[in-house]
């Protein structure tokens, strides 16, 4: 029974874990494109 419960905790983790990955890439993506189109706009506009 408790190696059971030991287990299921690890599994909430590594799940925890893998939803800070995703949410960290999600943010650095959107991030790098916004910043993409923000010096294009800005390159335009001084040239």
């Amino acid at each position: 029974m408790k190696h059971q419960k030991e287990k299921k905790l690890f599994f909430r983790e590594r799940i925890h874990s893998l939803n800070i990955f995703l949410f960290l890439g999600f943010n650095l993506t959107l991030i790098s494109i916004l910043g993409f189109i923000w010096l294009n706009n800005s390159v335009e506009k001084v040239v």
